[in-house]
């Protein structure tokens, strides 16, 4: 199958670095890829809802197509919120070869946009076993764990999409370096995730949700100097950056 390359202190300071946020940074993704309604978004979409058929008029509709067909179909439902669809088609591919990496990790993305962490985890894993170079594979299931609190496992999933991302993919890797931050944070290993941070600024000066978790760290630190700087940079860039992707 051709690829298709998508200031606080105590118990207050740990929850504003833990767990997901729809505030925090999506999946960086490139190419054609479904829209995602974020990862912790309060419109997740029930499954039932999505349905725009019945299982068996749609199985009738995938059993005339080929599997380039049925991918190219299963990403044209997800940016359509036919995740039904969708995961019908991607599931009739791994049933004539489940050799494809390119249908888990999609396939993971459907199910985090439904909010089913754990089977997207179970999809992401798949395909990193099958692809263990598949960069966005590796940082999507780093990210899914975020979302269960297993930040021990995020940790080298975004490490080893670090080592596999070019680093001329600006947001990419500013995305990545700010949520392994996230995760180091979370961990306690606050200098570490100092330094993530300041990598992640490095690839997207100025953004403001970089600025506020640095500015958190420093005040961990007991920085509160250097805290207060970030968090004013934070607020100086609210209305003039965007958002990370």
């Amino acid at each position: 199958m051709k690829r298709y390359i998508v200031p606080f202190l105590g118990c207050i300071l740990v929850s504003s670095l833990t767990g997901c946020s729809k505030d925090d940074m999506p999946s960086p993704r490139a190419g054609i890829v479904y829209k995602s309604a974020g990862i912790d978004d309060e419109t997740h979409k029930d499954l039932s809802t999505s349905q725009q058929y019945d299982t068996q008029q749609i199985n009738e509709k995938l059993k005339t197509m080929n599997n380039n067909d049925l991918f190219q179909f299963a990403l044209n439902c997800g940016n359509e919120g036919k995740y039904t669809e969708a995961l019908a088609a991607y599931s009739k591919i791994v049933e004539k070869d489940k050799n494809y990496p390119e249908v888990y990790y999609y396939q993971g993305l459907v199910y985090r946009d439904l909010g089913l962490i754990d089977e997207a985890i179970c999809s992401f894993q798949t395909a990193v076993t099958q692809n263990p170079n598949f960069a966005e594979a590796h940082y999507n299931l780093g990210y899914a764990y975020r979302c269960k609190g297993l930040h021990g496992e995020a940790i080298p999933e975004y490490q080893k999409a670090l080592e596999l991302i070019p680093g001329s993919r600006t947001k990419q890797m500013a995305a990545i370096h700010y949520n392994l931050g996230f995760s180091l944070f979370s961990q306690g290993q606050i200098d570490n995730a100092i330094n993530e941070f300041g990598k992640a600024l490095t690839f997207k000066p100025g953004d403001k949700e970089i600025h506020q978790k640095l500015g958190i760290a420093y005040t961990a630190k007991g920085w509160l100097d250097k805290a207060k700087n970030e968090f004013s940079l934070g607020s100086e860039n609210d209305k003039a950056t965007n958002k990370i992707p």
